[in-house]
């Protein structure tokens, strides 16, 4: 990613967000059904009277209806119902997914803490203030209106435990699916689908869209049903479901194969990988799987000691340098070495990346071995603060003291030449260190990038963008020009390995048809918006302050796009802060990182606490209510 972060003042704008995208367009689909665009979609059956809604209303005109029928709990669609539930409106909301409607203030008092070393990788697009529920439904049930049925199904998929209600009305049937579709065989983002996979024993972290089988089994059963029209929380009415609905599954499915034919996964999870295609793919899939590594080690240079997940380097005099420090059994394996007479002592800690498993225990290792600690440019302010950020792994625990070394810089140590090197492979900050030994091999300790099946791409909340020169096509070109002979060692895989020149151009041209075939499947303009939850992000993502005392906080936009854009933000300022010019707006170059700063005051008399500051975000045609949030602890 290119490092260019500029700062910009917040400036008034003469509209507010809200006035910008006010939503007054009302399409009649039918005699008795109309639809409000906007943000989301708003939904109004009118009988004798009366008023059914489903979604809400984004455009804040209707006074008063009978129920709003929720499919899930996102914060992003479920705002635009708060007002007429809070004017008597019975919010009927899935069973299964009740507390994140009624008890919210509980998950951020919890999730305050609960972000470092989250391996479940759930979106938290979770409400800032519960909502009072009439009536829960689940899978199966009926529910009647104005003498109206109302099946209710199960569409888990795009969130956990989404419902979608079909009603047949005027002579139609419609279904009402929230977010399992947008428009003609689109989805709005894959990032929202990571997930643990049971059957295949794989966790939250390492679940790349596990929840794609369940949103193709969603989108196969409302097919099923035959429907006229369907009307997602987003986006186009269907009027063709049928052709829509076996569209997207296709593109899923492509976008899954290509996925799973160079995953790194593959190489730690073996058979279970073949699991996970059938799950999505079907009894019989078939995956143009990546052969190994054209060269596999049995086992390092007698100069490379895998502990754990992390390599010491020794020297011929016995001294040593560590790479990544992730727990304390690390430090007391080293002692052991030093008792043994083995190596002296640590000359140096190199850190390939933030996540807690290389960090972790930093700090014990410096308090038994006094050295520098090295890092690159691109991961120094998470190492130095991970709670600034919301990423997956994070450790609490700061790096106070850094040796930062610029792209390229070379090192002599002993009888060793280091090159250090940017890699965001894994992670977007990620970092990795050439060794090269006098006259002997050369090993490039990559962190968790690579393994001998492929990359290590499964969580897709790490941000592995798809730019060219960015992500893992700036780590291929970085590989390809490595010396002739370099074996590349990834910490959690014993074998050393290399990619033939053949392999790299594979792996190169997959990812590439890859980002293809998400334009296809994703609304957006570009479709690394579809993969990066963190495209517009608030830092510090976690803020402490006291009451009276006022804090600086900015909002950081990635312009994905090819052009430059304009984001427009609004803040919404939990009660009893305040900050002056709660609106912005800033046009970022592309593929550039810019942030809008904001003074934020915490009233006198604010009690300590967990509060959540959330931003509405308008980007091109996107207008995206609540669509980033902070954390703010008063102590």
């Amino acid at each position: 990613m290119r490092n260019l972060i500029s700062t910009f003042t917040a400036v008034l704008l003469v509209l507010s967000l809200a006035g910008q995208s006010r939503a007054d367009d009302v399409v009649q689909l039918s005699d008795h059904v109309s639809l409000t665009t906007g943000p989301v979609n708003g939904v109004v059956i009118e009988k004798d009277n009366a008023r059914l809604v489903i979604y809400g209303d984004p455009a804040g005109n209707i006074k008063n209806a009978d129920m709003v029928l929720f499919t899930h709990s996102r914060r992003d669609v479920v705002w635009a119902g708060r007002q007429l539930v809070e004017r008597g409106a019975t919010a009927v909301v899935p069973e299964a997914d009740v507390e994140k409607f009624t008890d919210v203030e509980r998950f951020w008092e919890q999730f305050a803490t609960r972000r470092f070393h989250d391996y479940a990788q759930q979106g938290t697009k979770i409400l800032t203030k519960s909502l009072k529920v009439g009536r829960t439904l689940k899978a199966g049930e009926k529910l009647s209106w104005q003498g109206i049925p109302i099946e209710v199904m199960g569409t888990p998929g795009y969130t956990r435990r989404a419902l979608s209600y079909l009603i047949e009305i005027d002579g139609l049937k419609y279904a009402f699916v929230g977010d399992i579709i947008y428009g003609n065989g689109k989805l709005f983002d894959l990032y929202s689908l990571q997930d643990a996979v049971a059957e295949a024993k794989i966790g939250g972290y390492h679940g790349w869209a596990g929840r794609m089988a369940e949103l193709i089994g969603s989108l196969q059963k409302v097919a099923d049903q035959k429907c006229d029209i369907l009307v997602p929380v987003r986006g186009p009415v269907i009027r063709n479901p049928a052709e829509a609905i076996n569209l997207l599954i296709e593109r899923l499915r492509k976008v899954y194969e290509n996925y799973l034919s160079i995953s790194a996964g593959r190489w730690y999870f073996k058979d279970n990988y073949d699991i996970l295609a059938r799950r999505v793919l079907g009894p019989e899939p078939k995956v143009n799987w990546m052969p190994w590594a054209e060269v596999i080690k049995d086992k390092p240079p007698e100069w490379t000691i895998p502990i754990g997940n992390s390599r010491l380097i020794i020297s011929k005099d016995r001294c040593g340098f560590l790479i990544d420090c992730g727990s304390r059994s690390i430090v007391n394996e080293v002692i052991k070495l030093r008792e043994a007479g083995k190596v002296t002592g640590l000359e140096g800690l190199f850190i390939t990346h933030y996540h807690d498993d290389h960090t972790n225990d930093v700090a014990a290792c410096l308090a038994e071995f006094d050295c520098p600690v090295y890092s690159t440019g691109r991961g120094v302010d998470i190492l130095k603060n991970p709670g600034k950020y919301r990423l997956p792994c994070l450790t609490p625990n700061p790096i106070a003291k850094l040796n930062v070394k610029p792209e390229a810089h070379k090192m002599r140590w002993k009888e060793f030449t280091f090159t250090f090197h940017d890699f965001p492979g894994q992670t977007i900050y990620h970092a990795a260190l050439l060794v090269e030994k006098d006259n002997a091999e050369k090993i490039f300790f990559i962190g968790d990038s690579f393994t001998p099946s492929g990359i290590d791409d499964y969580c897709l909340l790490n941000r592995n963008l798809m730019h060219e020169q960015m992500g893992y096509l700036y780590c291929l070109d970085l590989v390809r020009r490595m010396p002739p002979g370099t074996l590349l060692i990834n910490e959690h895989v014993v074998e050393p390995f290399a990619f033939s020149a053949g392999q790299i151009d594979h792996i190169t041209a997959t990812l590439t048809k890859r980002k293809a075939l998400l334009a296809e499947l994703f609304p957006w303009d570009e479709p690394n918006y579809g993969i990066d939850e963190r495209w517009i992000r608030f830092s510090p993502y976690g803020l402490k302050t006291k009451p009276g005392r006022t804090a600086q906080i900015s909002l950081r936009a990635f312009n994905h796009s090819n052009g430059s854009r304009r984001f427009a933000v609004a803040l919404n300022v939990p009660a009893g802060f305040l900050v002056e010019h709660p609106t912005a707006a800033i046009t970022v170059p592309p593929l550039t990182e810019q942030q809008i700063e904001f003074n934020l005051r915490a009233g006198a008399s604010v009690e300590p606490g967990t509060y959540v500051l959330t931003a509405d975000v308008r980007l091109g045609e996107w207008n995206l209510a609540r669509w980033t949030e902070a954390i703010i602890e008063i102590e």
